[in-house]
């Protein structure tokens, strides 16, 4: 009876460190993304970044969600559209050299919320959604810098 309570500890033990090891890099896309929802998101990441990074200067490491999505693609265009090396992390790969990029698109009331963390820089833009269903730009980035 006493190897109950250690086989349900250690089990306990591996699950938890399962856990600490997931990979906090990892970006969200919601699977309600529509394809000109991501065009638009990924339009607008773009033109964000480029007035905070300098393009040309600058390769980006995406790690996509882990199953495919209506944004990474989008985003790998537009961003090397805007001059941006961009590169795909694989597994959670950190030795690849650049600027680490997560993105999370989530539906928030009427709309789409678009998370962009680089940096230590966390901008934030919602996106209501119009009467006809397609996403608006209707506010500029909140952006949160780290503190220093």
């Amino acid at each position: 009876m006493k190897r109950i309570p250690v086989v349900a500890a250690v089990m306990m033990a591996v699950l938890l460190s399962a856990c600490t090891t997931m990979r906090s890099t990892v970006s969200y896309v919601s699977p309600e993304l529509t394809p000109l929802d991501a065009q638009l998101l990924a339009a607008d990441s773009a033109s964000h970044l480029s007035g905070a990074l300098p393009a040309a200067k600058t390769t980006l490491v995406l790690d996509p969600p882990a199953g495919g999505d209506r944004l990474t693609p989008a985003m790998m265009t537009k961003l090397r559209d805007a001059g941006f090396g961009v590169v795909e992390a694989k597994n959670g790969d950190q030795q690849v050299q650049g600027v680490a990029l997560r993105y999370l698109a989530s539906p928030l009331e009427n709309g789409v919320v678009l998370r962009l963390q680089y940096e230590g820089v966390e901008a934030s833009r919602f996106y209501p959604r119009t009467a006809s269903g397609a996403l608006a730009s209707a506010s500029p980035f909140t952006v949160r810098e780290p503190k220093q």
